[in-house]
């Protein structure tokens, strides 16, 4: 415990020191381009308009407290101690992600995002093998709270892809999407980051509770692959298609020159809309565990093969309005 305590507070203080030398060095964003600009709204290290900073203090401070809390009484809190590894790991793959989506874009690492990120994940194994943290028994009484985040991290996610493509159409109305408006997408797809990384958490606990169970059921197996592929596609849509969004224009003179990236971005957003949606399915339908994995993906496969068919017409569609308006 006491590593814990030190790792937290280490934790902690790195960030207090990064953060002042950050400004110190960088001086203030401005913030006229931070909200207008995607590329620049990446690159701030911000998560849904917070610091990702202050989001990671945050977790290192409620980590030392409550463990500083646990050794001062001596009170053991196993559930306690799984909400904060769920914490922890959330957190780990926040900083996964950002760490991730800003080398992409800037082509290189953010150091201090990358230290941060390693702070997290000693953190992460240090609870993880605390004794009886990944008991059965007691992953097995914490099930309804750990299905709670689970179905947390889907509506994120299902409601913020849902939300995103509504958004998509009705920014298209007039053949373009700004800069602003991207940005505003850019947050929505943070949110359905934020689902992925709650249900993935939220997984693998409920994984624990009894592996060979949930390994051997074709629905769970198939519901995985779906995450999998929401996870690729996200991690490439956030990469390659959100930072050039304010690009995708109908318009005749700016259409040809991007006509790779407008086919890229409604195929991409025909995969996510149709592997969230059959997450909710698999989630919800239990008797879709007695059919086989290989008929399960075959569905999922032609579903998302009719999606991307439907986002390529509604492509032909936009361009012809383009015509016809011209």
């Amino acid at each position: 415990m006491i590593y814990i305590l030190l790792i937290s507070l280490g934790g902690i203080a790195f960030t207090l020191y990064k953060t002042r030398t950050r400004i110190k060095d960088e001086g203030p964003f401005d913030e006229e381009t931070e909200a207008h600009h995607p590329v620049a709204h990446i690159k701030s290290e911000l998560f849904l308009e917070v610091p990702i900073e202050r989001i990671v203090m945050a977790g290192f401070v409620i980590h030392f407290l409550s463990y500083a809390g646990l050794m001062v009484t001596g009170a053991t809190l196993p559930g306690l101690e799984l909400a904060l590894l769920i914490l922890s790991a959330t957190v780990m793959l926040l900083l996964l992600f950002k760490q991730i989506l800003v080398a992409g874009i800037s082509n290189n690492f953010r150091w201090r995002v990358l230290a941060l990120l390693i702070i997290s994940a000693i953190l992460t194994i240090l609870i993880w093998n605390r004794p009886g943290i990944t008991d059965p028994g007691l992953l097995e009484n914490a099930q309804i709270y750990t299905l709670t985040v689970h179905l947390l991290g889907l509506v994120l996610g299902l409601g913020g892809a849902i939300i995103l493509d509504l958004m998509i159409f009705h920014f298209l109305n007039n053949l373009k999407i700004s800069s602003r408006e991207a940005v505003i997408m850019h947050l929505i797809s943070q949110m359905i980051i934020l689902g992925l990384i709650l249900l993935i958490v939220s997984g693998v606990a409920l994984i624990l509770t009894d592996p060979e169970t949930y390994l051997e059921n074709p629905r769970f197996l198939m519901k995985m692959t779906a995450v999998f592929i929401v996870t690729l596609n996200g991690v490439l849509l956030n990469l390659f298609v959100v930072p050039k969004m304010e690009q995708i224009s109908f318009r005749e003179e700016k259409h040809q020159q991007n006509t790779g990236l407008i086919r890229a971005a409604f195929i991409a957003g025909a995969v996510s809309m149709t592997s969230w949606f059959t997450v909710f399915i698999l989630a919800m339908i239990t008797p879709l565990e007695n059919f086989s994995y290989a008929i399960l993906l075959t569905g999922y496969i032609v579903l998302i093969l009719f999606t991307i068919a439907g986002g390529l017409i509604t492509k032909k569609i936009y361009e012809r309005k383009d015509v016809s308006e011209a």
